[in-house]
């Protein structure tokens, strides 16, 4: 169980830290699902006590991330195909509004901040070295930012469990070979144009997240035959 370790960040706790990283680790696959945790080999890899280690498992376990299965310890839950649905649906839906009640309210800042998501996820398309991982990750970090700048942080941090079955399908996906990271990048360029400069009437906001969320669902079938032992079937 080698996790992928990432620095603390400022006034991070270590419940915290280890809660983030955990998450991080099981959303990257590098934690596949299934995959049995121990808290004392966490606790040597972190370099902290099993304290915060168990109430970051007992958080990640609300997220329906982790499970704790009596005589057999505790796991990375497998990807529920009713949960991913949910996940889903539930995007298209909270996107559609999020992308509505930012449109046209961008200020100077906020514009700088997306384009500069959109710069990094430009260059991370054209690396082939961990081009998955950061593309994804910076593309997480395009949707975050709907949701704060529209006004809704709070349901971005609340629906990060309910989401979290689609969004390691997705990167499944990723895996597979199926993201054009082209055509993302140009999806979420209109998105940064409507946020400015607001949805045109002839643009149906609902449609646009729903064919971007769309490519993961094209391919869902081929990706649970792929990856059969990832899913609860």
């Amino acid at each position: 169980m080698e996790l992928h370790i990432t620095p603390p960040e400022k006034s991070e706790n270590n419940r915290e830290y280890a809660c983030r990283l955990l998450r991080s680790n099981i959303m990257t696959l590098q934690l596949p699902p299934g995959s049995s945790l121990n808290e004392d080999e966490l606790s040597e890899q972190l370099k902290m006590s099993r304290t915060p280690i168990h109430e970051a498992i007992t958080i990640l376990k609300e997220e329906w991330l982790v499970e704790v299965l009596p005589q057999r310890g505790t796991k990375v839950t497998l990807i529920n195909p009713a949960l991913m649905k949910e996940g889903y649906y539930a995007r298209i839906l909270l996107e559609s509004s999020v992308l509505k009640d930012s449109a046209g309210n961008l200020d100077n800042n906020q514009l700088q901040q997306l384009l500069l998501i959109l710069k990094k996820q430009e260059e991370a398309s054209r690396n082939t070295t961990d081009q998955i991982d950061a593309f994804i990750r910076l593309d997480d970090e395009m949707h975050k930012m709907m949701y704060f700048f529209g006004g809704r942080s709070h349901t971005w941090k609340a629906t990060r469990g309910l989401v979290s079955h689609y969004d390691r399908a997705r990167y499944l996906d990723a895996l597979s070979g199926n993201t054009v990271f082209e055509k993302v990048l140009i999806q979420h360029r209109e998105f940064c144009d409507y946020m400015l400069m607001g949805i045109p009437h002839n643009v149906d906001a609902q449609q646009k997240v729903t064919a971007h969320l769309t490519s993961f669902r094209e391919n869902s079938i081929s990706t649970i035959e792929k990856y059969p032992n990832y899913f609860s079937l």
